[in-house]
């Protein structure tokens, strides 16, 4: 799938080379007691400002909302989330509890009452004050005043909108305390949808897949290879196999290597972050596991977080899809889900992770979502975004985030990557398709980068010429924003790191490609939009995320907490399964078919190339290192 230019955004990373935009930083010449506020890549607000046409001033009485970020000791604290995360350093593993790391790195009560004086001498009415940031309401002339910038209305696409037009300042003595300030760019896009493919609505159970009249239907076979199509038009000389209509959870556990490890994540908390609060999900996946064999969650296992205004849904499909992964590779984990609101500081992902970091609800932590693009549109509060991350390395909280599901694509010519997952302080999951045989051996896994061709009406030949037309792909890249981070160090090809070396993603993989998928149970609607419960495949990035988190839980069980995952990681760089290529054209190429909605599709997967990736065993920016063994997770039983 290609990128869609959308209006999402990043900011910097306080460790690692950040590339910043020209004029980016600088005051204006008529405030020199006022120093700017960090300002270091493209954000939605630029994005807005740069897009949309201005059709004059803003009125100065029109009220707005505004949310100043708090930094404290950032220095400190990137270089102790460093430190314990670091198996090669003496402080590694040695995490502090939230207080702790407030007291610590946190802004002093000094520093938040300069701040708050500050804020209140401009007119601005003070909401809230935390260690975290304070929230302020006021008009736009208190605004100018306080901030430094001219306010204009623009219009872009039919919408209309109210935007800062010069850089942010701020007062010469509080900018050392200043973070980010949000808020000032009314109309801002909520968070880009989660990052993978789930269910959709109605999609049958796999013991009643159809297919058109005349034409042969999937048999849903038990594991791949078990039925040959022979019944349909041969792929590069010989049948396609028929794919299994989604594997078990079990399936999965034992290919990967986690069966026999007698881990289970007991006594872990795996925290899921959610969008809105699928009322359905923890039901849903108890009626799976009765059904199929698993364990259904037991009493007090699962919790709900759910914050004040924070949006509900019956359909449960992809939250309750990150809820299932999950608990698929570590049934005695606790499941911590977490929904945040946008009531406080504007940015409901943000809360849910603050929520999370704060309160140590979690071990680990899967988000199967995505809230920007670097460069183009990175999210206006990304400096608390990394400030978050980097307390929860110090805190031991790993976070895992799915790479998406867009490929390698170009926005106006430059390449981009998602956020969070290129965040250098986060685990960036990409996606594999995933072959699982007899007895559930592992069989072969590629990049998930497919390509598709539908049977034709009379079924006697493909309607392309294998392998197609691009289908989906997982996200992947070199970011244009940060720079190389300590642990990808002589790791990375230089052919993929650039000049100077940057942060590339993803750092792991596991399996995403939605024809090959996890089973699962879900509440959601069918194409005449009644509510009900059907099971099919889950896929996309979405699901790679859950399921490495998964695994990561296992590792905290036999290891303690883990933190920030990435330096082990890479430093067990050869214990992943090396993902391979699957070259189209010839005799070997591997392809499989696949019954969707009444039609037959052949999909031929490992296409990196169409979907704009780069490929190449070791490290790629198609799969990280690879996804995980046995081998990996009985590595970890020993600290570091």
């Amino acid at each position: 799938m290609r990128k869609k230019h959308h209006l999402y955004a990043v900011l910097g990373c306080l460790i690692t080379t950040v590339v910043s935009l020209p004029g980016a930083s600088s005051a204006r010449a008529d405030q020199p007691d006022r120093l700017p506020v960090d300002h270091l890549t493209d954000t939605v607000a630029d994005q807005m400002v740069r897009e949309g046409i201005r059709i004059g001033p803003t009125d100065p009485a029109t009220q707005l909302t505004a949310r100043v970020f708090l930094k404290g000791d950032a220095t400190g604290l990137a270089d102790y989330a460093r430190a314990v995360s670091d198996p090669a350093d003496p402080r590694y593993g040695h995490f502090l509890t939230p207080d702790q790391t407030r007291g610590r790195f946190g802004p002093t009560q000094r520093r938040i009452d300069a701040v708050t004086t500050w804020l209140r001498d401009t007119g601005l009415s003070i909401d809230l004050v935390s260690s975290r940031g304070i929230v302020v309401h006021g008009t736009v002339a208190q605004a100018t005043s306080a901030f430094g910038t001219r306010f204009a209305n623009y219009t872009s696409e039919e919408r209309h909108f109210r935007a800062a037009v010069d850089p942010i300042t701020v007062p010469a003595t509080v900018a050392a305390d200043v973070l980010a300030v949000t808020g000032l760019t009314a109309g801002d896009k909520p968070s880009k949808p989660p990052a993978g493919l789930p269910p959709e609505p109605g999609t049958p159970a796999p013991a009643t897949v159809t297919g058109r009249a005349g034409t042969p239907s999937s048999p849903c076979p038990a594991y791949f290879g078990d039925t040959p199509a022979t019944a349909l038009p041969p792929a590069y000389g010989h049948p396609a196999q028929w794919a299994p209509c989604g594997y078990t959870p079990k399936q999965v556990r034992d290919a990967y290597g986690v069966t026999g490890t007698g881990l289970t994540g007991k006594g872990v908390t795996i925290g899921i972050i959610g969008l809105n609060f699928a009322v359905n999900a923890m039901a849903d996946a108890n009626r799976f596991a009765a059904e199929h064999g698993e364990p259904a969650f037991a009493p007090g296992q699962f919790t709900a977080y759910v914050a004040p205004g924070a949006g509900t849904s019956e359909a449960s499909g992809e939250f309750g899809m990150d809820i299932q992964a999950a608990h698929a590779m570590a049934p005695e984990a606790n499941i911590a889900y977490v929904v945040g609101s946008a009531a406080t500081w504007g940015d409901r992902v943000l809360d849910g992770i603050g929520t999370i970091v704060d309160q140590h609800l979690a071990d680990v932590v899967s988000g199967s979502i995505t809230v920007g693009l670097t460069p183009g549109s990175a999210p206006d509060a990304i400096a608390a975004y990394e400030l978050l991350f980097q307390e929860a390395a110090v805190e031991g909280i790993t976070f895992t985030f799915a790479s998406g599901d867009s490929g390698g694509g170009l926005i106006d010519g430059v390449r981009t990557v998602e956020y969070p997952a290129s965040s250098p302080w986060v685990t960036g999951v990409g996606g594999t398709t995933l072959a699982i045989g007899p007895r559930n051996r592992y069989q072969w896994e590629v990049v998930w980068a497919t390509e598709n061709t539908a049977l034709t009406a009379d079924g006697t030949r493909w309607e392309h010429e294998p392998p197609g037309y691009q289908g989906g792909a997982t996200g992947g890249g070199t970011s244009t924003v940060f720079g190389q981070p300590f642990y990808q160090h002589d790791v990375v090809p230089a052919t993929f790191a650039g000049t100077p070396p940057m942060r590339t993603v993803p750092d792991v993989s596991a399996l995403a490609d939605p024809d090959l998928g996890l089973l699962i149970g879900t509440t959601g609607y069918d194409l005449s939009g009644n509510l009900g419960y059907t099971e099919g495949n889950g896929g996309g990035t979405s699901l790679a995320s859950p399921l490495f988190a998964g695994i990561e839980a296992l590792l905290v069980q036999t290891h303690g907490p883990l933190g920030f995952a990435n330096p082990a990681l890479y430093a067990r760089r050869h214990m992943f399964h090396c993902i391979h290529d699957n070259p189209a054209g010839t005799p070997k190429t591997l392809a499989f078919a696949v019954s969707r909605r009444g039609s037959v599709t052949l999909v031929t997967p490992g296409q990196y190339a169409n979907a704009g990736l780069e490929f190449a065993p070791g490290y790629s920016t198609a799969t990280g290192l690879g996804s995980p063994t046995r081998e990996l997770i009985d590595s970890f039983r020993s600290r570091p």
